[in-house]
């Protein structure tokens, strides 16, 4: 392959995160403070569990959504309910990813064993339901209740996104649209959330709130969109999984959609024999990837997901000029250039 121009060196994900984040740098300190203050159990394998999550970091993009829309509105937002909330929001997403873990049987997660491979699935799960019960407290102790509804309300889409692409698994056919429908659920309802919530902490009127919304909907489906990508062209020592666990697992994303609405029937035989074969080697998975890029499908689908971004930088031009809206819109060029 030749082609993909997604960054190709971690650090330049690195620096690029650290730059939009800066604004925002006291709010996520308070968050992570939060979190740890939070997670505290009398029973010492959740207390240990939620530690080794803790300890496994991640971008914390989500709470950071939170008081970057906050911010974009009102520069003086509460920061304590920023950090709740914010808080709040990455329990919510630690608690998917843990329930993500059990059901993909998923043994590593960032370079670091996932809670399921070390507790077993049982008191993963469990103790899943436990940091999605300590977001709820959080929310309630804040009391907003419009924010508890827009909670409430993505937590119901994620959950239906979920088992709609465990019944998509397996299914090469999967129409295109009912591809974006479970990307919208699983992923976009989310962001779409986290920026939703900050608008409320912040004062946004109403159109300020629609807008941000609507830019968190555009990034997280241009964020999902990159990591279907990248599960195909993003190299294993950064992104810390193998290349095509998707097409091991029998998962049908957008850059194979693609290429088999380009392909003719007598040449799709690569790609039906690779499709849901967890024992693929490298070698087949090259020679997948090449297929997928020979259909012009790797670009096409970057393409797709700089649209999204392009429309979220845009209705980023409600809000007033504040330097939190200026690093929102250097999150929205993070979302495409990332690679990991």
């Amino acid at each position: 392959m030749n082609v993909v121009p997604i960054s190709t060196t971690k650090s330049s994900g690195v620096v690029a995160t650290a730059a939009f984040l800066q604004p925002v740098k006291a709010d996520l300190q308070a968050v992570e403070a939060r979190m740890q203050a939070e997670l505290g159990s009398d029973v010492r394998t959740i207390s240990s569990l939620s530690r080794h999550l803790l300890e496994a970091g991640g971008k914390r993009l989500r709470p950071a959504m939170v008081a970057l829309a906050a911010r974009a509105v009102n520069p003086d937002a509460d920061p304590t309910r920023v950090a709740t909330v914010g808080a709040a929001m990455e329990f919510v997403h630690m608690a998917t990813l843990v329930h993500d873990d059990v059901v993909d049987n998923t043994a590593i997660r960032r370079g670091r064993p996932t809670a399921n491979a070390v507790y077993g699935n049982g008191v993963a799960v469990l103790s899943g339901d436990y940091i999605l019960a300590r977001s709820m407290r959080l929310l309630a102790l804040d009391g907003d209740l419009r924010i508890i509804r827009t909670v409430s309300e993505v937590t119901i889409d994620m959950s239906e996104g979920e088992v709609m692409e465990i019944v998509a698994t397996g299914r090469m056919d999967l129409p295109i649209p009912e591809y974006f429908e479970i990307l919208r659920k699983k992923t976009a309802v989310f962001v779409e959330g986290c920026c939703r919530c900050g608008a409320i902490l912040g004062g946004a009127n109403e159109a300020q709130e629609e807008a941000l919304a609507e830019y968190g909907f555009r990034i997280g489906m241009a964020f999902q969109i990159v990591d279907d990508l990248l599960d195909y062209i993003g190299d294993p020592a950064i992104t810390g999984k193998p290349r095509g666990s998707d097409l091991r697992d029998g998962r049908a994303t957008l850059p194979l959609l693609l290429a088999l609405e380009e392909m003719p029937a007598e040449r799709k035989t690569v790609l039906l024999d690779a499709f849901g074969n967890p024992n693929l080697d490298e070698g087949a998975v090259d020679a997948v990837c090449n297929v997928i890029e020979s259909t012009g499908a790797f670009e096409k689908t970057q393409t797709l997901a700089q649209g999204h971004v392009e429309c979220a930088k845009q209705s980023l031009t409600l809000l007033p000029e504040t330097p939190s809206r200026t690093c929102l819109e250097m999150l929205a060029a993070y979302i495409v250039e990332r690679n990991y």
